[in-house]
């Protein structure tokens, strides 16, 4: 069972590095000065998130100057500016803010969008969303056995826990492992794994 368990740990770090730098991005996002939000739809297409995380790169820079201080109105109407080249009106990207802070799966989405997909015909680009779902749901009962682990050093009862929440996913241990080194390798992958996740975890919620 060593190459599963390495295999599996390996998802593990990379799938929890990835919901901090989302949590992280949130954050910015919800704390970034602009101007006050109007209510707006709350459904968003792919071209806006992009336009969105484009805006909010400019923005970014220009608030990371601040320092906790309030924005001059020279700032702030270069934040404005930069929304408005993006084009999103202020009041819409300001809804999305909202969205993209309060919304885990949204803000995830936004790295979809972003991701370049895999070449046709490659081993990443065979993965399908329903293996991604069924990873994730197995990855979910995973991270709990893998805390009680130390030095990577799992015990025969923790080994058959491990094999066991792949088994229940539907995967085999063969294509659990395959579809874990692929998403390690492949951005992509990794945003969408952290979208199913997302909605997995918000779906849990509800």
């Amino acid at each position: 069972m060593r190459t599963p368990r390495i295999a599996l740990l390996a998802s593990v770090a990379l799938l929890a590095t990835a919901a901090t730098a989302h949590a992280q991005d949130a954050s910015t996002t919800a704390e970034t000065p602009t101007a006050a939000p109007m209510a707006g739809s709350t459904t968003f297409t792919d071209d806006e998130l992009k336009k969105f995380d484009d805006a909010m790169a400019k923005v970014r820079a220009v608030s990371d100057t601040l320092n906790g201080a309030q924005p001059t109105p020279e700032q702030q109407a270069q934040m404005a500016a930069a929304v408005q080249d993006s084009g999103l009106e202020v009041t819409r990207f300001n809804t999305l803010s909202n969205a993209v802070a309060a919304d885990p799966a949204l803000a995830a989405r936004i790295r979809v969008v972003n991701a370049t997909p895999p070449a046709p015909g490659t081993p990443a680009a065979a993965v399908t969303d329903d293996e991604l779902n069924r990873f994730i749901t197995a990855m979910t009962q995973i991270r709990a056995v893998t805390a009680e682990v130390q030095n990577n050093q799992a015990t025969p009862e923790q080994s058959a826990r491990l094999t066991a929440a792949v088994e229940a996913s539907g995967l085999t241990t063969e294509r659990f492992n395959a579809i874990s080194q692929l998403v390690s390798a492949t951005p992509y992958l990794q945003a969408k794994a952290q979208l199913a996740g997302a909605r997995l975890e918000k779906g849990a919620s509800q």
